[in-house]
């Protein structure tokens, strides 16, 4: 980043929050095909061995990626500032000779509260985050991230709606480039000019062409 960009902490924080329901999402997917597997096994079994359903990895494969992806992040961001990282960045994954591979035998729900704790504990230093991003200190790993959440959120789609980028306009109202996105659960709920204070809801901006 060249310039600090005012959306950029809402941006980045939006996708954070995604992650730990995406991670649930891919995991739980895992479980419904594996009981699937063995409910098809019993049903079918008409010889000594029972005939089993492929068994497709991708989503505990991918989930393990965004989860080492996410990990990984938060350890580069406790290096550059010297803030001590939760304990599913040190200790709650599946480690391999150098690297973090992945989640560790558990339940979705277990998934969902470390990937949880770790978006939590980034979001608290989302200043930091900021400033570490616009020094080029974090290189394009934000980004990066906030790819891999995108496309899993594609692969693996659930039932919010999809972020969709911002772009200033100026405001109707004094004419200032300042109007700034409001940010729901959801994603975008409307607008705000932080120059006159004008607020505009989701459905009264088609004027500003702010999705």
């Amino acid at each position: 980043m060249n310039t600090v960009d005012p959306t950029w902490p809402e941006w980045f924080r939006w996708h954070l929050d995604q992650a730990p329901f995406q991670i649930l999402h891919m995991r739980e997917l895992v479980e419904t095909t594996v009981r699937a597997q063995d409910t098809e096994a019993v049903r079918v079994s008409g010889g000594s061995d029972p005939a089993r359903l492929p068994y497709n990895a991708d989503p505990a494969d991918d989930a393990d990626a965004l989860y080492v992806e996410l990990v990984l992040f938060a350890r580069e961001v406790s290096e550059h500032t010297g803030i001590l990282a939760p304990a599913p960045v040190r200790n709650g994954m599946w480690q391999g000779a150098s690297e973090p591979q992945g989640l560790p035998v558990c339940r979705p729900d277990q998934a969902f509260a470390w990937a949880g704790e770790v978006r939590t504990w980034l979001t608290n230093q989302i200043s930091d985050l900021e400033q570490l991003a616009h020094d080029g200190k974090l290189g394009d790993a934000p980004e990066h991230l906030v790819g891999t959440i995108r496309e899993m959120r594609r692969h693996y789609p659930r039932a919010e709606p999809k972020f969709k980028a911002y772009r200033p306009r100026p405001c109707p109202t004094c004419g200032q480039r300042t109007v700034l996105p409001i940010w729901s659960a959801v994603g975008l709920a409307g607008a705000q000019c932080d120059s006159c204070g004008e607020e505009w809801s989701h459905r009264a901006e088609g004027n500003l062409d702010v999705s």
